[in-house]
């Protein structure tokens, strides 16, 4: 069985609809500031994550459990912990503050989860949750919020995933800071997520399973605690896992990506391929089969479709349309909110909140 067998396939060219003429504009301008961006990430992905040359083998050797065997096989394997229900664990809370109506609270959570095939013994940091919870009934249900790569500042991770429009309209928030983002941020990385992105593609699976951990170990609380009906908004990253997670489990209430990306090779090929040591280290086949263990096109959704709604920027050039259209066709064509501009413009927020805010009164929880 070859790399290119077990990876998959191109992504399908992405078709738009009619976009109002006033609003091209918009588009034209979010557009061509993710193009900036695009290139200065480049620029500091060649300088701070690119491999050597000599460590392109072992970095191959790390891929080749993935490649071949039973996780090539059988992708939910990697996810096993799924099986049973994770257990419900306490936090602990740090700081309270008041916020209109309700508390916001810092709550540290103890993890058990172990790696599927690194050192079981590596120590577990605390999970780590802003909660915007109502006083004094309860929520009419909890949006647990997941932010995008790099990000992990609760304040600006609230801003960027409208968490004050979702609590003005009766649900409460959980801001989960995602492992090797923000305070979680390994002492010697550059920058938040550095680690999360690791070249060798063990470590970055292993992230994205441990971040599966916690959504689920987080998700249990909310349940648990009385949180209403629970579901997941994520932004880029988060909405990476968002997606993922709506194929490996089947109760959450609702499933809400905001751009997000579905094939980590296919990202990977965009940054990597003009880079020094980029195209001869892999072939685009190879890297999407590197990273398909947990890619959201992977695995069939597990929710019923009307709860699901993706979100998806026309002129987004660092997660191209190509991606949440992939997700779409591979979900059944559920919902879809096209916004006007970018990955890092998202013009029309409002539009956003508002298409959100119309498929949970669907689902009966606004």
């Amino acid at each position: 069985m070859t790399a290119a067998d077990s990876a998959l396939g191109a992504l399908p060219v992405a078709t738009l609809p009619d976009e109002a003429w006033s609003d091209r504009l918009f588009t034209g301008v979010g557009l061509a500031l993710d193009a900036v961006v695009v290139e200065a990430m480049r620029r500091v992905i060649d300088r701070v994550l690119m491999p050597s040359a000599a460590e392109l083998p072992a970095l191959r050797a790390a891929a080749a459990p993935f490649l071949s065997g039973p996780l090539r096989d059988d992708p939910r394997r990697y996810f096993a912990f799924l099986r049973a229900p994770v257990a419900v664990v306490e936090p602990v809370t740090d700081r309270q503050r008041r916020h209109g109506g309700g508390v916001i609270s810092s709550r540290r959570f103890a993890s058990a989860y172990q790696p599927y095939a690194a050192d079981p013994t590596a120590a577990n940091d605390s999970v780590l949750v802003e909660h915007w919870t109502h006083e004094p009934g309860p929520p009419r249900g909890t949006v647990l919020a997941l932010h995008g790569f790099s990000m992990g500042q609760p304040r600006l991770d609230a801003w960027a995933l409208f968490a004050s429009s979702w609590f003005a309209r009766g649900l409460d928030v959980a801001l989960l800071t995602l492992p090797y983002h923000g305070a979680r941020t390994p002492a010697g990385a550059r920058f938040s997520g550095q680690r999360f992105a690791d070249p060798n593609p063990a470590t970055m699976h292993e992230a994205v399973r441990r971040a599966v951990y916690e959504i689920e170990l987080v998700r249990a609380w909310l349940i648990a605690s009385g949180g209403g009906p629970v579901g997941l908004l994520g932004l880029s990253l988060g909405g990476y896992l968002t997606a993922l997670v709506a194929g490996l489990v089947d109760d959450l209430a609702f499933a809400i990506p905001m751009v997000p990306p579905v094939c980590i090779g296919d990202l990977a090929w965009r940054f990597l391929g003009a880079q020094r040591h980029g195209a001869a280290a892999y072939s685009h086949a190879e890297l999407r089969a590197m990273y398909r263990v947990h890619s959201p096109l992977t695995f069939p959704l597990r929710l019923e479709r009307r709860r699901t709604l993706i979100i998806a920027g026309r002129g987004d050039r660092i997660v191209p349309p190509e991606h949440p259209h992939a997700l779409w066709e591979h979900w059944g064509r559920p919902a879809i909110h096209w916004f006007s501009g970018s990955h890092l413009a998202p013009f029309g927020r409002d539009r956003i909140i508002a298409a959100v805010s119309d498929h949970l009164r669907r689902l009966e929880i606004l």
